[in-house]
């Protein structure tokens, strides 16, 4: 019997999970030059590892353009990771793997209920080299 009520709640907490979706888009320059194939990574936050949601390049323009959607619970919260090479010293550049990154928190009230965001975070042109130049091996 307690295996049942068990089984019937989860079923319960997973049907009640809602789709949310969040939508990013902006443009990135170094030193005020468009820069090409930026890596973008939407995430959603998790306890022990957030999930990634979305992942696009810049283009040649600087441009970039990113959806995701999720289902949770209790809601989504969204993060935007920007790796890239700009300003990176010489020798660096030539570890494939490695990257600069930047972070930022997507605003809640772009997080749309169901599969297609109504409303997208313009992030606006992010100047790379003006952010601290932590570095991720593991992206």
């Amino acid at each position: 019997m307690l295996h049942c009520v068990f089984l019937l709640s989860s079923f319960l907490y997973i049907a009640s999970a809602s789709q949310q979706t969040v939508a990013v888009e902006g443009i990135v320059v170094c030193n005020g030059k468009p820069y090409k194939d930026a890596k973008i990574k939407i995430y959603e936050k998790d306890t022990l590892h957030d999930d990634e949601l979305a992942r696009v390049y810049s283009d040649a323009n600087g441009h970039f353009k990113a959806a995701g959607t999720q289902s949770e619970f209790l809601g989504i919260q969204a993060h935007m990771n920007l790796y890239h090479k700009c300003d990176m010293p010489f020798l660096k550049r030539l570890v494939p793997t490695c990257y600069y990154k930047a972070k930022f928190t997507v605003p809640s009230r772009y997080i749309s209920t169901g599969s297609i965001a109504s409303e997208t975070w313009n992030a606006q042109t992010i100047e790379l080299s003006l952010f601290t130049k932590e570095t991720d091996c593991l992206n």
